[in-house]
């Protein structure tokens, strides 16, 4: 006798002495195909977010509601960011010397500086060519007041004021055209703490590569502040 998660076996002879035994491939099938048609209705609603036509993605700082089509309702495409070629180069100067890609960013978004960084996991020492990064106020905890949650999630850390994510393709060693669905997802992601695999693993590999300089006589600078 057959039953959706389980059949029923009775042995020779007994009287009602029936044991039910849990399908599992069965029950692994149908999780599969939920998970399957889950997400194939999230594609057709998300539809119009998965188009990839934007290097630059901007993060405002505002509050999203734990739901993915508002959160890709809230990110905005900027074609126009010119993403610094330095350190340096972030840093403005007298306004008519100022590059105008740079003075734009910064007037835009309100920033006094532009730093970045490669999210936790996604950095040159992880696995794969997609390479995330965002660009921000380099000064934003003393110039910024709000809070940003899209840019906590990505960073783990206090973000303030606006984030502009890219991502680096690792192979043609430029930004690559992305969509706000795979911004979202990665923000999603991160919220549920889905990467600390892949966070583990960058470290890891990040160690092994400070242990080979060492090897080779390298001498590493520890940056922490002394705590005595």
């Amino acid at each position: 006798d057959f039953c959706w998660f389980g059949r029923t076996v009775c042995s020779a002879g007994s009287s009602g002495g029936c044991s039910t035994m849990t399908n599992y491939s069965k029950w692994d099938k149908f999780a599969a195909d939920l998970a399957s048609d889950t997400e194939g209705e999230e594609e057709q609603q998300l539809v119009d977010y998965t188009k990839k036509s934007a290097r630059y993605i901007h993060i405002p700082a505002r509050d999203f509601p734990n739901e993915k089509e508002a959160l890709c309702k809230l990110l905005e495409e900027d074609d126009e960011f010119e993403p610094p070629s330095s350190g340096a180069a972030g840093i403005p100067t007298d306004d008519s010397e100022t590059p105008a890609g740079l003075q734009r960013a910064l007037t835009k978004y309100g920033w006094k500086s532009i730093g970045s960084q490669f999210i936790p996991g996604y950095g040159v020492n992880s696995n794969g060519d997609d390479l995330w990064r965002v660009f921000f106020d380099d000064c934003f905890l003393t110039t910024q007041t709000v809070a940003n949650p899209g840019a906590r999630a990505l960073l783990g850390n206090a973000s303030l004021g606006s984030f502009v994510v890219a991502c680096f393709d690792r192979k043609s060693g430029s930004d690559k055209l992305i969509s706000k669905k795979e911004v979202a997802d990665l923000i999603m992601r991160r919220q549920q703490g889905a990467d600390g695999e892949r966070i583990d693993l960058e470290q890891k590999e990040q160690a092994k590569r400070m242990q080979m300089f060492e090897e080779l006589g390298a001498q590493t600078v520890d940056l922490k502040p002394n705590s005595s």
